[in-house]
């Protein structure tokens, strides 16, 4: 895979309410994911390993729910 040195822009298929709804513009650069709404200046900095990490925590959480509602109907 190429690594990613340089930012790239795109722009993503979500929609938000941000003073109307807009088109969410998503830069990556290196190791850290840039949000912001069209038209809007304000971005939102996230990391990629934090991002991973609370999707794998989230995924995990559900399986726990799922068995711990498995068991409780048994």
């Amino acid at each position: 895979m190429t690594p990613s040195t340089k930012p790239v822009t795109r722009l993503s298929s979500a929609w938000v309410r941000d003073q109307g709804m807009r088109a969410v513009v998503v830069t990556i650069t290196g190791s850290v994911i840039e949000l912001r709404a069209k038209g809007r200046r304000q971005t939102e900095m996230v990391d990629i390993a934090t991002l991973y990490f609370q999707a794998v925590k989230a995924r995990v959480m559900a399986a726990k729910a799922t068995k711990r509602k498995a068991r409780r109907t048994k």
